[in-house]
C-alpha cells in the first residue's frame, strides 16, 4: 500500500513538475484524519464479526432463494461458510 506523500509525489513527478500547494494541502488533510481513519479501523476490527453477520443476513433477507434446496444457504453448513466467505 503506497502512503499519501509517495501517491502525491509520483503523481507530480510523472507530471514533470514538483508537488503543487493542493499537492501538499491534500496530504496535510489525509494527515490530520489518520486518527479517525485509526479509530474506524479499530472500531471494524473489534465488531468484525457482528459486521459479518449483519451482512450474511442482509444477502439472505434481499435474496430469499439462496435457502432454497441445493442453493448457498439449503443447509446450515452451507450458511456457516457463507458467513466464513464474508469474513474473509
Amino acid at each position: 500500500m503506497k502512503s499519501v506523500v509517495t501517491t502525491v509525489v509520483t503523481a507530480a513527478d510523472a507530471a514533470g513538475r514538483f508537488p503543487s500547494q493542493n499537492d501538499l494541502e491534500a496530504v496535510q488533510g489525509n494527515i490530520q484524519r489518520a486518527a479517525a481513519r485509526l479509530e474506524a479501523a479499530e472500531k471494524l476490527a473489534n465488531g468484525w464479526e457482528k459486521v459479518m453477520r449483519e451482512a450474511g443476513d442482509a444477502c439472505f433477507k434481499k435474496y430469499p432463494y439462496l435457502k432454497q434446496q441445493g442453493e448457498a444457504g439449503s443447509t446450515q453448513t452451507k450458511v456457516d461458510k457463507c458467513y466464513r466467505d464474508l469474513g474473509h
